[in-house]
């Protein structure tokens, strides 16, 4: 089953696509220009889904807001679905950490803002004021650097006898 297209790419294919038509531009720098939106683009924490991963209302334009599911870049941390008890604690961890870095801001940046091949999320580096939230992540040891690919297997320690 497909997910469902993401709102903010029809959105940006659109603006791009009626730059281009003005401007000129060619389909390649079309294609160049809505993979990667340099930003900052503002944006509103809805919710922290988990330590690299959250839902913001973000602002790309005057008066509009778009929801949408962001992707830490740069950082991969310990998945909350895992079979493993000791991942699930430890994405537990790593979900709050991310919630107290971006809590009381009332806006947080997107920068370097990509589409594509993400389950349905955007790709982004992210700022809460002038805090880089991967790298805080990083130093917090609930991340682990990741720059796409296959994730290695988690395996689960054995327990009883």
């Amino acid at each position: 089953m497909s997910r469902p297209l993401n709102p903010i790419v029809p959105a940006v294919l659109l603006i791009v696509a009626l730059s281009a038509a003005f401007s000129g531009a060619s389909a390649d720098a079309t294609e160049r220009i809505w993979r990667t939106v340099p930003g900052p683009v503002a944006a509103r924490v809805i919710r922290v889904i988990d330590g690299d991963t959250l839902l913001v209302d973000a602002h790309p334009w005057p008066g509009q807001a778009v929801r949408v599911s962001v992707r830490l870049r740069g950082i991969d941390t310990p998945e909350r679905r895992s079979q493993c008890a000791s991942e699930r604690k430890a994405a537990d961890k790593a979900r709050g950490e991310l919630e107290r870095l971006v809590a009381g801001h009332e806006t947080v940046s997107l920068i370097n803002v990509a589409g594509g091949k993400y389950y349905g999320r955007i790709l982004a580096d992210l700022k809460a004021g002038s805090r880089d939230i991967a790298s805080a992540m990083l130093q917090s040891g609930l991340a682990q650097p990741y720059q796409g690919g296959k994730r290695p297997r988690v395996s689960c320690p054995r327990t009883g006898s």
